[in-house]
């Protein structure tokens, strides 16, 4: 699940996919297949029915867990779902908010944070998803070249990009980087450029050279799709100059597009397109409170099914602003094009976003107006989230306030948390977060569950806050069905950290002595107590007391022994200890028990956590002379 560092905004399309489930469920419980909340508050019964993601079909003997913690909030809050995907828990001290996790072998935890919904549907996504991808492309017929006098050229450099119809999840996901193919390089007046395979350069010259790329390419996975090509004219001064292809956006005089409808089912060289419509400048797109080091991308969109942001998605014009560090909050007017709803187009409707990408960082803002517009319109979007920062450490999770009132932003509706791996796209656990909250930790589990997160091993976690405004006055975070996600979304802010996993401590200790004082010889009463603190395993817990006499004598280990202790148990002693008439116990003695995890193989190793935690108590103990 790694995101290349650099100029690139986060793809976002993982962290979505868990509000792109599909499928059909006849159970009374499935308020929405794709997932939901609902029911009511959790007063002492919760009831789970557990999907496979994609197909809605039950799934048989999930994981299921209400609570953080195996045992709480009451013993057996944990078990596996029927042959109807369900499964009901019932206890007095069951009352919400309550975590609520699910998961399976081979499949994706699913955990929804603090829930006070007693009914819920969670569907499971595999851990990991064979893509298959066929190689797709032609020529893009129909550009307009101007070869100039004798071929001497224009000064410009005439090209097609070939994008496919994205999703709105897609469109969020917006990463300029990855919207470009892999590189090919090109000749280019004699030096070799770096050119995405989706680009097509048709034959043309300049300065009497010829430039060309005869082909594009897209990597498409199996089905129907839609092809746009859009074809536009940028400085030769420009691309040559060097740079990301991004970095082009602003040069770029977008001219004309086309639209081709295919079945992808293998490697396609016949998918030729013939730009025609003209594309022109009736959009002007205001936008406001870009922050220092970031650059603002702003697209006119057109939704080839006039579904206000839910239809096939294209581009229609593109272009950017700049705001170098030490210069913002910036602002900037954009012009971009549309080309009419007519023909192929007919039924298209109309609507601005933008994207803002940190320029060394990975951070990213999302917003876009998905009210409908006519062909011309002027918009300003300027109520961005504030950006996110991460951060992680003793196994918790926290993050900053993307609610960004001083530009009017609206407030964080709700927020996704994906953890995975750090050098590819695997995802091991999802979490479904209520706006507010800016810290969260992964819930403990019972040994007889699934794998979850290995101590000392890398991750990667992306976090997402969501505003949901678009057509809807309140959402609510306990009694909502996940299509209500991508139907309101607006505005988006997300972020990722590459973090170690942390082991939980195991054990904790306690001493207390009394009384803490007195006139030498006396008697001192001790209470020692050790705690298992992991609530999914017994552990085996050795404990040491080391004493320091105020004359400087150290005696290690002046008592020591070990037991072992059940999830959650704690063990007790008492007695009592002479304080002698000595010198040597005049003055402040420190007594000091030490835990530790001592837990053997095979109970030390993953599922379970690593033996070697410790913890320590102390008490002090004043003689004072006759």
């Amino acid at each position: 699940m790694k995101r290349d560092s650099g100029n690139s905004v986060l793809s976002l399309a993982v962290v979505l996919t868990l509000i792109m489930l599909s499928g059909i469920s006849t159970s009374a419980m499935a308020l929405d297949t794709m997932g939901s909340a609902g029911g009511g508050p959790i007063n002492g019964t919760l009831e789970v029915q557990v999907l496979h993601a994609g197909t809605g079909a039950p799934f048989v003997g999930a994981f299921v867990m209400a609570g953080d913690a195996p045992g709480s909030p009451y013993s057996g809050n944990w078990g596996v779902t029927s042959a109807a995907g369900e499964i009901s828990f019932t206890d007095a001290a069951l009352l919400g908010p309550v975590t609520v996790t699910a998961g399976a072998a081979g499949h994706r935890y699913l955990t929804m944070v603090q829930v006070n919904a007693s009914q819920l549907v969670l569907a499971l996504e595999p851990i990991s998803s064979l893509s298959f991808t066929s190689e797709v492309g032609d020529y893009v017929s129909g550009i307009d070249v101007n070869n100039g006098t004798f071929n001497f050229g224009d000064g410009n450099v005439d090209v097609a990009f070939v994008l496919r119809a994205m999703s709105l999840e897609d469109m969020m996901s917006f990463d300029m980087e990855n919207m470009f193919g892999p590189e090919e390089i090109v000749e280019i007046l004699g030096q070799p450029f770096p050119v995405p395979s989706n680009v097509f350069i048709p034959s043309q010259y300049e300065t009497f050279i010829q430039i060309v790329k005869d082909h594009y390419y897209l990597y498409l996975p199996p089905g129907d799709v839609t092809l746009a090509a859009l074809s536009g004219r940028m400085p030769l001064a420009e691309l040559v100059a060097g740079g990301e292809i991004v970095d082009l956006l602003p040069h770029i005089q977008w001219r004309e597009i086309d639209l081709l409808d295919i079945t992808v089912a293998g490697n396609n060289y016949d998918a030729d397109l013939t730009v025609d419509p003209d594309l022109s400048g009736t959009v002007t797109l205001n936008l406001d409170n870009i922050p220092d080091g970031c650059t603002g991308y702003g697209l006119s969109i057109g939704d080839l099914d006039g579904l206000n942001g839910l239809g096939r998605l294209i581009p229609l014009g593109m272009s950017s602003i700049g705001c170098p560090e030490g210069s913002g909050p910036c602002s900037g007017s954009l012009t971009l094009s549309t080309t009419a709803a007519t023909g192929e187009f007919a039924g298209m409707g109309y609507f601005p976003a933008a994207a803002v990408q940190g320029d060394l960082t990975d951070d990213a803002l999302f917003i876009m107006d998905r009210t409908s517009h006519g062909q011309s319109y002027t918009s300003t979007l300027d109520s961005f989230f504030s950006r996110l920062d991460l951060a992680y450490g003793a196994g918790g999770f926290a993050w900053s306030d993307a609610e960004n009132p001083a530009v009017g932003s609206p407030g964080v509706d709700l927020q996704l948390a994906l953890i995975g791996s750090s050098v590819n796209d695997e995802v091991f656990w999802e979490f479904l977060v209520p706006g507010g909250m800016l810290s969260m930790t992964v819930p403990d589990l019972p040994p007889e569950a699934p794998a979850g997160l290995v101590p000392g091993m890398g991750y990667n976690w992306v976090h997402t806050a969501l505003g949901l405004s678009y057509d809807l006055p309140v959402f609510d975070y306990h009694d909502f069905g996940f299509t209500d996600i991508t139907a309101h979304v607006s505005q988006l802010a997300t972020d990722n950290l590459d973090f170690t996993c942390e082991a939980a401590g195991t054990v904790s200790a306690a001493l207390a002595c009394q009384p803490i004082s007195g006139t030498v010889p006396f008697a001192v009463n001790m209470q020692a107590s050790l705690t298992n603190d992991y609530t999914g395993q017994s552990r085996r817990v050795a404990g040491r007391i080391n004493v320091l006499l105020a004359g400087g004598g150290f005696y290690a280990n002046w008592r020591a022994g070990f037991t072992n202790l059940s999830p959650g148990e704690s063990y007790s002693t008492s007695w009592n200890s002479a304080i002698p008439a000595l010198g040597s116990v005049i003055g402040e003695n420190s007594f000091t028990l030490v835990a530790v995890d001592v837990t053997p193989s095979p109970f030390n190793q993953p599922p379970y956590p690593p033996a070697g935690d410790s913890d320590q108590a102390a008490c002090v103990v004043t003689g004072i002379a006759p």
